[in-house]
């Protein structure tokens, strides 16, 4: 990220309330229809938002002549349309445009900045761009009339959000296997029949666990039905997955070329769980026939470590800093494979600048616990240690730098400025252990990479299923669920996800946050304890410590219904799992969902987690943000000190 400008996109010309086209030199331009309507020609298809792309759909640019780099993921067979979203908060542009360029550097489409409106819709055709390994890679460019800035300059600014695309048609009808799924997808659907055999509910929670993995970032929707009616395909952006019992292992495409083809995934006994293996990466690509098999597999369990270096963490930042940037780094504590952490130590490479004839410093947060802070000064090293107390740490754990240089001189042109690096070689050492807060924010690293699975009626795998994927989308290495008996898991201490009533849960010896225990009463073993009659039933997702191991536990007063409504609103959150506190959700019989902290304490602010790279770029983006507060903060200062020189 550049100290400056990190941001992007593209805005439409308007005159006074009226949107109109303005002719550009340079490519072609944004039309000032409503994006609403860019899907009606035929052969596209509607607009899909970038979060369902695992992309923020909210971006801030700042500064003018800076490149902002993305890619948008593409189906095999189709391409980009249209480019879509509503641009606002225009901050001191003159006579400004957007270019937007693809990886060859060509002008798609060039859009003049709005005046005088808060915001309006735009789009921009980028239907030509190149398409590298099933993305398009787009940059975007802020030009303006501007005069040359410097530290006292308000920097140009724009905000993009409700950022859409639009492709040139549906994913084609899956003949193979290798093309059965597509870069995108809404919802894969696997059906295991009414009464699925314990190595169908092994192999189906084991392929909801694989696929959602390897469709991170995108949050693609993975369920299992349990209906007895027949398997059928689920159109241009679904796909459905059949799991059977036979003697000859395999799988294969039913109905291919057809918006009806299912993938028939059949076997008895290990044999059937062979071939989920084949799901693990992207390997299944190299079956390029109507079928295939897996001969052959040995379960690789992610070994354990309690370090690991900012390289292997994937924790990377660079920023060219004059005034205050803030850059983010995080990783996900799933990747240790160690389980729950409550304890963790950081030590702090970095190399900057040597800082001479200027004011520097870092502090470094996270959340709003600050850890460590430090003068930079003409060593161009930074070297610290610094712990993580256990208020800070959940599944997602991130870490702010505010890095401050002001030179010496007032108004400073603003290549004077310092080069800021993380050290990849910097480390996290963590310990295992679960006295930390508990509830919802030790998910999914209390479950990570293998834990056990309970459940009470083969029909209720649909609620367990639903539990992974969500997981599953906030965690850096793949979920190894392992299905079993409640009397067989409550021997282990590895994490447990149970469905069962609350009866069962009694028996069992636990103790949840919210335990049913009738047809609408509730025992709530909070601070107060009280039974509570809600005269209706209840869907609870609860997460709670027992034993030293954590509990997951998915229950019902008797319309499990309600605990699909308990999935529904945690999939509303803006992060899905990642933005629950505290240690309960629960529906109660008017279908209203309710998050409550009844013995797990508020954990601090949910970290952005979209996974792998596109979480730097959320980060970066809310960076982006700062700069523009704290540059204007800097502004003011430096124009009172000249006054009073």
């Amino acid at each position: 990220m550049r100290a400056i400008a990190r941001a992007l996109i593209v805005p439409l010309a308007v005159v006074g309330t009226v949107g109109v086209q303005t002719v550009l030199p340079a490519g072609s331009v944004a039309s000032a229809q409503p994006y609403e309507s860019v899907a009606v020609e035929p052969n596209v298809t509607p607009a899909i938002g970038w979060r369902q792309l695992g992309l923020p759909d909210r971006l801030d640019l700042i500064g003018s002549n800076q490149t902002f780099d993305t890619s948008i993921p593409v189906p095999e067979g189709i391409g980009p349309s249209m480019l879509t979203g509503q641009i606002g908060s225009v901050v001191n542009v003159i006579n400004g445009r957007v270019d937007v360029l693809d990886a060859r550097g060509i002008v798609l489409g060039s859009i003049v900045v709005p005046v005088g409106v808060p915001t309006v819709p735009f789009n921009v055709d980028i239907s030509g761009a190149l398409i590298t390994k099933g993305r398009a890679p787009l940059s975007f460019i802020l030009r303006d009339n501007n005069p040359t800035s410097n530290s006292c300059s308000q920097l140009p600014s724009l905000t993009l959000s409700q950022l859409m695309t639009t492709f040139s048609g549906p994913p084609p009808d899956p003949t193979t296997v290798a093309g059965f799924l597509p870069r995108y997808l809404d919802q894969i659907t696997i059906g295991v029949g009414p009464k699925p055999s314990r190595d169908q509910q092994q192999a189906a929670l084991a392929l909801v666990a694989n696929l959602t993995h390897l469709s991170r970032p995108i949050p693609i929707r993975i369920d299992v039905n349990t209906s007895s009616s027949p398997v059928e395909g689920g159109g241009p952006t679904r796909r459905t997955i059949a799991i059977r019992e036979g003697d000859k292992p395999g799988i294969a495409v039913e109905n291919p070329g057809t918006q009806a083809a299912v993938l028939a995934i059949t076997g008895k006994g290990e044999e059937l769980l062979r071939q989920v293996d084949l799901f693990t990466d992207r390997r299944f690509e190299l079956a390029q026939t109507p079928t295939a098999s897996v001969t052959s597999a040995e379960t690789d369990v992610p070994t354990a470590a309690y370090t690991r270096s900012f390289g292997e963490l994937d924790m990377a930042a660079e920023a060219e800093i004059l005034g205050v940037d803030t850059l983010y780094v995080g990783f996900d504590a799933s990747a240790f494979a160690v389980g729950s952490i409550d304890h963790a130590r950081v030590h702090f490479i970095a190399n900057y600048t040597p800082v001479t004839s200027a004011n520097a410093s870092i502090l470094i947060r996270s959340g709003s616990t600050v850890l460590a802070s430090r003068k930079l000064d003409e060593s161009g090293v930074l070297d610290l240690n610094f712990d993580l107390p256990p208020e800070t740490i959940s599944s997602n754990i991130g870490l702010s730098l505010e890095i401050r240089y002001n030179p010496e001189r007032d108004c400073a042109p603003l290549t004077d400025r310092i080069t800021f690096t993380v050290d990849p070689k910097s480390t996290v050492a963590v310990r295992p252990g679960s006295r930390n807060r508990g509830g919802f924010p030790v998910l999914p690293m209390a479950f990570a990479p293998e834990f056990d699975v309970s459940i009470d009626q083969p029909e209720h795998i649909s609620y367990a299923a639903q539990a992974i994927n969500l997981m599953g989308q906030h965690s850096a290495g793949p979920l190894r669920p392992r299905l079993t008996t409640l009397d067989e898991a409550s021997g282990r201490g590895s994490g447990l996800l149970v469905v069962a009533s609350g009866e069962e849960l009694a028996k069992a010896g636990m103790q949840p946050p919210m335990l049913t225990t009738g047809a609408s009463v509730v025992d709530v073993n909070g601070a107060p304890i009280t039974d509570v009659d809600v005269h209706g039933p209840l869907g609870v997702v609860q997460a709670f410590s027992q034993n030293e191991r954590m509990v997951l536990a998915l229950n019902s007063t008797g319309e499990w219904g309600l605990v699909d409504r308990s999935f529904d609103y945690i999939r509303g959150l803006e992060n899905r799992w990642a933005s629950l506190v505290g240690d309960t959700v629960a529906t109660g019989p008017a279908g209203a969902t309710a998050s409550l902290a009844v013995r797990a304490g508020d954990a601090m602010a949910p970290q952005p987690d979209l996974g792998n790279g596109w979480r730097w770029w959320v980060w970066a983006s809310i960076a982006a943000g700062a700069v523009a507060v704290v540059a204007a903060l800097l502004i003011v200062v430096l124009r009172r000190r000249r006054a009073k020189a």
